[in-house]
């Protein structure tokens, strides 16, 4: 039994990760990070029952004011206004909507999500199911 085990722990763990970031569709249209690593995404519904949450996180070597003005000029040209940012020690954010559409991308310094040597781009996306 103990044998199974290792062996389905090792398989779990080889398996992680095997989905790349070229392999990831954002919603709404929007690119994926250019040269960045996917280190998790998910969807699941929302607590209002009719919407749907997606997430990912990116690891990234680009630099923060290089994410963010790719992601601002992607949003934009995808028809969505950007009605809150904020650019901290450690981190930035922008948020945007489109009708009922919601768009979060944030940037991290450093993060337990990514390697040691990136930083974190974590984008969170809420639409009508």
């Amino acid at each position: 039994m103990k044998c199974i085990l290792l062996i389905l722990t090792c398989v779990a763990t080889l398996t992680i990760g095997a989905v790349s970031a070229a392999d990831v569709i954002v919603p709404f249209g929007i690119p994926k990070p250019p040269d960045a690593r996917l280190a998790i995404n998910d969807a699941y519904d929302s607590g209002a029952g009719d919407r749907e949450e997606w997430i990912a996180r990116f690891g990234t070597k680009a630099s923060r004011q290089d994410t963010i003005a790719f992601y601002r000029n992607a949003l934009e040209q995808a028809g969505f206004e950007i009605y809150s940012t904020a650019d901290r020690a450690g981190s930035a954010m922008l948020a945007a909507k489109r009708d009922s559409d919601r768009i979060t991308i944030y940037f991290k310094d450093n993060s337990d999500w990514v390697e040691a040597n990136e930083s974190e781009i974590f984008i969170k996306a809420v639409y009508n199911k």
